[in-house]
């Protein structure tokens, strides 16, 4: 298994180490690992990545992800789409999930929490037809 874990000395540096990894180190910077979790929140929750703020708070084992983002839902004059959509509690639960699984595969260590703020609703842009 690899760790990640928070240099001391090194600023805002992570040091990535496990068995069967070449001797010496691999230092991530924080702000690579916080826009990468800045565009799996975006592709996972279905908004703009610029409209996504994470913040990463880790200690040698895991790490705690917090998200705020807008939240897509669909336009309210369309009855049915807004009908057959799920209810935004059910999605912001089932994206959090997901997030906690996607991140600890991409951070290579545990994420023991996702905090999921929902900041706005995000509408689909209207289509104009010519």
């Amino acid at each position: 298994m690899t760790t990640v874990t928070a240099s001391p000395g090194v600023g805002n540096r992570t040091t990535v180490a496990g068995p069967g990894l070449p001797a010496g180190r691999v230092n991530i910077a924080d702000r690579v690992l916080q826009k990468t979790a800045e565009r799996a929140a975006a592709d996972i929750v279905g908004v703009d990545a610029k409209n996504v703020h994470v913040e990463i708070v880790s200690s040698r084992d895991s790490a705690v992800v917090r998200v705020s983002t807008p939240f897509p839902v669909p336009r309210l004059e369309d009855t049915e789409a807004v009908r057959a959509a799920t209810p935004v509690l059910d999605a912001a639960r089932a994206a959090q999930g997901e997030l906690r699984t996607r991140l600890t595969r991409l951070f290579g260590r545990e994420v023991s929490r996702v905090d999921l703020t929902i900041t706005g609703a995000s509408a689909p842009q209207r289509k104009r037809v010519l």
